[in-house]
């Protein structure tokens, strides 16, 4: 009896010396190396689709080492970790903007800053306020105004700020323009100038313009601005990355016109100064050739895995092909395989996408990759990819501020889902869910820390919220004064 007890307590002891050495050796796993950063005292939202949250985040290089309580993640400080404390606040993985123009919208940082001006006095203010900031005779160029339509801007409510100097303002969705009397001269728009095809010259009891010109009208005067060069388009791009970086948005993917705006997106992945990770979607606009979407080939493969600069993606404007000229144009890049993105306005076209896809599908068979063709821009900020939802804001035709692009977001879903979609669906359009979006170990260190608790705010306070701190690749590379280039 006594040998069987004496058997039964060396097993017991053996067991748990082998489960204390294994809690130990998992300990050692965790902090073996250096703990390069660590965000704490925070709401961490981790992306995947359970509900909890946790406290904090550990860092190593570029990468999550662990996500947990802060009493877990700061017993692996060491005294070369940068901590940041959260102070309570919303800690997310990087936001990833899954359809903008990053050159257009560089360049409209250049000019007078209308998102959220809600009344004519508040327009007529921030152009005042710019004309004094940038004195001259040239033209006064903004976008962002979004007015009730119950207001009537008018062009003698600019004329009285800016008498001289011609001033054109695009709406926030571009549907229209706003402009003086020296504007509609330059473009010798009067009362007797028609209509233009989809576009309307709004005017008064008497027949002159308001300054309103809606649509096509729009270019009458839009065509006189001057136009930007290599150089302006250039700094453009690196302003816009700039800004994205200040709003903690760490992915982008952006249209890119033709090659040439490709090839600019090609030398900021040259620079060191690049802090957010480029997906480019190449416009490839009417008819082409079999030949002619052959030569696209080098774009397709120059940087087919990297992960700071991807390609791979091409976007077909719906408005320039018939539904012949969509489902050849599809079939023929999807077999070449390329990720197809397409940017219905109707109901009807979405539908014409959707069977473009299908035809694609019937016509080339498997192909190399998995098909995860887009519809931009639905439900007014998603892309969709197959079933899964990612968010864009359209910027410049929408606003950069992920909180009012969330804001948007919530008529349709819940301020998860649709942190999820802006995150780890962003990645998903990609190809890219294996090594960003979510905050899990292995996963590419890309985090914003925000400035409140955006799980007990009501949506209408989103906006109020600001980003405190936005990591990428594992460095802090906002704000400006705790900016790393290199690893702690």
């Amino acid at each position: 009896m006594a040998a069987r007890v004496t058997s039964y307590l060396v097993v017991g002891i053996v067991a748990v010396t082998l489960i204390a050495g294994l809690i130990v050796r998992a300990q050692r796993d965790d902090s073996d190396g250096p703990v390069d950063l660590i965000v704490h005292n925070g709401v961490v939202f981790t992306g995947e689709t359970s509900d909890d949250t946790a406290e904090a985040v550990a860092v190593r290089a570029n990468q999550v080492l662990k996500v947990g309580s802060n009493r877990e993640i700061i017993r692996l400080q060491r005294p070369q970790t940068v901590m940041i404390d959260a102070k309570g606040a919303a800690v997310l993985p990087g936001f990833n903007d899954a359809h903008l123009h990053l050159i257009e919208g560089g360049l409209s940082l250049d000019g007078v800053d209308l998102s959220g001006a809600g009344s004519i006095e508040d327009v007529v203010a921030r152009v005042v306020a710019w004309t004094e900031r940038n004195p001259g005779k040239g033209w006064v160029s903004g976008r962002g105004w979004k007015l009730d339509p119950e207001l009537a801007p008018t062009r003698q409510a600019l004329d009285e700020a800016v008498p001289t100097r011609p001033v054109y303002l695009l709406s926030e969705d571009g549907a229209a323009a706003w402009v003086n009397s020296a504007a509609l001269k330059l473009a010798k728009i009067g009362r007797r100038t028609d209509d233009p095809e989809s576009g309307r010259i709004l005017k008064d009891r008497k027949g002159d313009p308001t300054g309103i010109l809606e649509g096509a009208a729009s270019q009458l005067v839009a065509a006189l601005l001057p136009k930007p060069s290599a150089d302006d388009r250039l700094r453009a791009l690196r302003n816009a990355l700039a800004e994205a970086r200040r709003l903690g948005i760490t992915s982008l993917q952006s249209t890119a016109a033709d090659t040439s705006e490709l090839e600019m997106f090609g030398a900021t992945r040259g620079e060191d100064a690049l802090d957010v990770r480029l997906y480019p979607i190449l416009e490839v606009r009417g008819a082409r050739t079999d030949d002619e979407i052959a030569k696209l080939d080098p774009v397709l493969v120059k940087y087919s895995d990297d992960p700071l600069m991807k390609s791979g993606a091409a976007a077909v404007p719906m408005e320039t092909l018939d539904e012949d000229g969509l489902n050849r144009l599809v079939r023929l890049l999807d077999g070449r395989g390329w990720q197809v993105s397409v940017e219905p306005e109707t109901l009807e076209e979405a539908d014409q996408a959707r069977t473009a896809f299908a035809h694609a599908v019937r016509s080339n068979g498997a192909v190399v990759r998995e098909r995860r063709h887009r519809l931009e821009h639905q439900d007014g900020v998603f892309t969709i990819v197959g079933k899964t939802k990612a968010i864009g804001s359209d910027w410049p035709r929408g606003p950069l501020a992920p909180m009012r692009v969330l804001q948007a977001a919530l008529a349709y879903h819940t301020l998860k889902d649709a942190l999820r979609a802006y995150t780890f669906g962003g990645a998903f359009g990609s190809y890219d869910e294996k090594r960003k979006g979510t905050l899990e170990p292995g996963m590419l260190a890309d985090i914003v820390v925000l400035s409140a608790n955006i799980f007990k705010m009501e949506p209408s306070q989103l906006d109020t919220v600001k980003v405190a701190y936005t990591i990428f690749d594992g460095r802090i590379v906002y704000p400006a004064d705790r900016r790393s280039t290199t690893f702690p």
